[in-house]
């Protein structure tokens, strides 16, 4: 391999070749012994999906889709069940700060990969790169679980989110909403994002970043008031006091953590929009992810100076509700915050259904999904994936509005949160691979090899905390290992996929055009 070597030398993908009778005109791929010639679309549908996106963003939008991606409910709902699990406010807020850190490390792998092969789709085109024997057998993984489960489920969860809290501003009570109001709701947020970026792209790159901003303000305004109004022990005497000893619950408040932190990819699903990729992507999601470290640290102490142990665990996942009413009052706790969470939670649906349907955007155009040519065409009229956002609306509708109430809704959303984190592990195991099967390859970013090792680890432990079992085990009315269980037998199935699609399917078109050339 020469020091010319860029991200086009890559086999990432099978291209296709044109098949007609008569001819001869074939290629084949040669990558393993699962490679097959492999049948070209219709010339006019190809004019239309090999259509490039626009590059409409820059360091700012980026910035807003990062953050935008991050934040959600997790820092108004979850510090209480952290504080649960450690036991004490000085171990709640190192935890936050152990997250920030692997988080970051996490950040600086993909800012690599990313760089080094700018190409949409995020772990896609990675583990395409990273693993290319079986042909295409990672690549077409995540594409099917992040389509199907993994992305609409999370989605889905957050839509309900946002109508319930913009059903408790409305009423003023947390709980007790009709389910279908909410799920209705969450159906229309859902499909106002997805006609947002098809039809009205600049202006969801604008709306995104104003919800971006919403979002930082209220937890600076969570901040500003703590720091007003802070008890007059403070923090407490002894801030680690009754810190858990048990292993297991430091891996629970872990576990809730690097999930609040998550989101810091989302840039790296679109880098064929981003202008001047090799320096815009890791200064806007180094930086979103920088400052929203912080904003989240502070938010806790803030919680903390104001809340004393005991209330904030009785809040539950209500602490900023309960915050707002101590220091502002009722109307501030329960109806301005209740609205300003719902546009938190409404800024991640928008950052989410932009991130997921260019995983079904690039997945089509590497002939991955049925009606491939339709699913990766782009709009003449708006430059923007109509119908891969179209797809991604439909299916997240069909997690909001199918699934029962309770334990079986709650059991998706976790089979859903699984695959990422093993597909994460594997896209920074081929960074390192990659070190040394493509040393020429031009890395415009490079991440330190412990940096790696630690996002590596940290991929492994989301990956077997689920299989512990908790302490209230007994208590749950579904197995706690029913999830992860669910989400590797959903990796199974996609391997079965995988073989009938790209090995069987193309075995048989390459023997029925052999076929048709010899009548």
């Amino acid at each position: 391999m020469d020091g010319s070597e860029s991200f086009n030398d890559i086999p990432l993908r099978v291209q296709p070749s044109k098949l007609s009778t008569g001819t001869a005109d074939r290629i084949s791929t040669g990558q393993d012994a699962f490679s097959f010639d492999v049948e070209r679309p219709p010339p006019e549908a190809i004019e239309q999906a090999d259509e490039p996106l626009e590059r409409r963003l820059g360091l700012w939008s980026g910035m807003a889709i990062v953050m935008g991606s991050i934040i959600g409910s997790g820092i108004f709902s979850t510090p209480a069940l952290i504080l649960g699990s450690v036991g004490s406010v000085g171990m709640s807020i190192v935890v936050w700060v152990i997250g920030a850190l692997v988080s970051i490390c996490g950040c600086a792998a993909y800012m690599e990969l990313g760089t080094m092969l700018p190409k949409g789709g995020g772990e896609k085109a990675y583990l395409e790169a990273a693993f290319p024997r079986p042909r295409a057998l990672l690549g077409f993984v995540f594409c099917l679980s992040s389509i199907l489960v993994c992305y609409p489920t999370g989605l889905a969860a957050d839509a309900v989110v946002t109508g319930s809290y913009l059903l408790y501003a409305v009423t003023g009570k947390p709980t007790g909403h009709s389910v279908w109001a909410e799920r209705l709701i969450g159906v229309g947020v859902t499909g106002l994002c997805a006609f947002m970026h098809a039809c009205l792209a600049r202006s969801a790159i604008r709306t995104q970043s104003i919800l971006t901003v919403v979002k930082a303000l209220l937890l600076l305004l969570v901040v500003f008031v703590g720091l007003l109004n802070i008890r007059k022990d403070g923090l407490g005497r002894n801030v680690f006091e009754g810190s858990s000893t048990n292993a297991n619950d430091y891996a629970s408040a872990l576990f809730k953590v690097f999930f609040a932190y998550s989101g810091y990819t989302a840039l790296n699903y679109a880098v064929d929009e981003l202008r001047r990729p090799e320096k815009t992507l890791p200064r806007a999601a180094m930086g979103g992810l920088s400052l929203t470290a912080v904003l989240y640290v502070l938010c806790n102490i803030a919680y903390f100076a104001v809340l004393d142990v005991k209330a904030v665990s009785g809040a539950g996942t209500a602490v900023a509700g309960v915050f707002f009413t101590q220091v502002l009052g009722d109307v501030w706790g329960q109806r301005v915050v209740p609205v300003f969470i719902a546009l938190a939670t409404l800024g991640n649906v928008m950052c989410g259904v932009f991130s997921a349907s260019r995983v079904v955007f690039a997945a089509a155009r590497d002939g991955y999904l049925p009606l491939d040519h339709l699913w990766g065409s782009v709009s003449q009229r708006f430059g923007t994936p109509v119908w891969a956002l179209g797809a991604t609306w439909a299916l997240i509708t069909v997690y909001i509005v199918l699934p029962p109430p309770g334990e079986a809704y709650a059991l998706l959303i976790d089979v859903g949160g699984y695959p990422f984190w093993v597909f994460s592990g594997l896209a920074v195991v081929g960074l390192v691979r990659m070190r040394y099967t493509h040393r020429d390859l031009v890395r415009p970013f490079r991440a330190w090899m412990p940096v790696n090792a630690v996002s590596i680890c940290a991929a492994v432990f989301m990956c077997v905390v689920p299989f512990i079992r908790p302490s209230d085990a007994d208590s749950m009315a579904v197995p706690y290992w029913l999830a992860p269980v669910a989400g590797v037998v959903f990796i199974a199935v996609s391997c079965g996929l995988w073989y009938i699609r790209m090995v069987l399917l193309d075995r048989v078109k390459y023997h029925k055009q052999i076929n048709e050339d010899q009548i």
